[in-house]
This record gives structure tokens, sequence and C-alpha cells, in this order.
């Protein structure tokens, strides 16, 4: 994966206080998840450039199976830390570690900024 080493080395170091700073989701985000993308248990969800996970607790709402993908390791160390159970993994919108089909949902929560570049943009666009 190619992250930006001065975004890397920033989010690495702020990790910890990341998820503090971070605004929680409104409540009404889960009625748009269970509504408009019909999770709910049975169903699969990318929370893809998961950061801390601070989208996780409306994500568990809707009863889906979540897996969180995220680039920077502290990032995913303290979603890991702060979530028990959720399947978390390295990656990037370029470099999803799924196999294809295999998710009902992908959500990106306050995280395009991690994929708003030529390579992501074009691979989303191929598919």
């Amino acid at each position: 994966m190619s992250i930006h080493r001065a975004a890397a080395t920033g989010f690495a170091k702020g990790a910890a206080t990341y998820v503090k700073g971070r605004p929680d989701y409104p409540p009404e985000v889960e009625d748009w998840l269970r509504g408009d993308l019909a999770l709910r248990k049975g169903k699969t969800v990318l929370d893809l450039g998961a950061g801390t996970g601070k989208f996780i607790p409306s994500l568990r709402a809707t009863d889906a199976a979540i897996i969180a993908v995220e680039p920077v390791p502290a990032m995913l160390a303290q979603l890991v830390e702060r979530n028990p159970g959720i399947t978390a993994k390295e990656g990037s919108a370029e470099h999803i570690p799924l196999a294809d089909a295999s998710i009902d949902a992908v959500v990106c929560a306050q995280s395009f900024h991690w994929f708003a570049r030529r390579e992501a943009l074009r691979k989303s666009i191929a598919s």
C-alpha cells in the first residue's frame, strides 16, 4: 500500500488522541444503515478506512457482521482495542483484503480522503 508518508506518520502519532477528538455520529444514521443499505443480521458490511472505529457503534446497531479495513496500523490497533470481536484488517481502497462479492455493503465514514486518488478512482470505475 502506498500512503503518503506525512499522513501515515501524523495519524500514527496521533491515533490515541484522534479517537477522543473525532465527533460521534448522530443516531439517525442507524435508520439509514438499516433502511437504505438494508443492513441487518445475516449481512456483512465493510467499514473502509475505518480509522479508530468511531463508526462501529452505528454499524453494530444494525446487527450486521462488520469487517473494518484501515491503512494505518496504529489507527487499526486503536480500533481493535476499543472494539473486541471486530474483524479488522490492514488494507486500503486499492487493496481490500477480501474476496470479491464477499460483502453486502461498503461504508466510508469520513474516510474518502484516503482514496480520493487516481488509482483508487480508476479501479472503482473499472469494476
